[in-house]
């Protein structure tokens, strides 16, 4: 994606739709890894903290 983003970039206008979307398809990928990096290094949750967690989502939709 890097190399089509370095591509996409050199002929194209700084404010061009698909040359944004395309950076901001990297920064999310980017910051993703990011997380997921760090929530690997997190020790198990509890089944107490599973429990709250749970809760604050709502029950899904049928």
């Amino acid at each position: 994606m890097r190399v089509r983003l370095a591509a996409m970039a050199a002929p194209r206008d700084s404010d061009d739709a698909e040359l944004a979307a395309l950076r901001a398809v990297l920064r999310d990928e980017s910051l993703m890894a990011h997380v997921t990096a760090n929530v690997d290094r997190w020790p198990p949750l509890t089944e107490e903290q599973r429990d709250t967690i749970a809760s604050l989502w709502p029950p899904p939709s049928r």
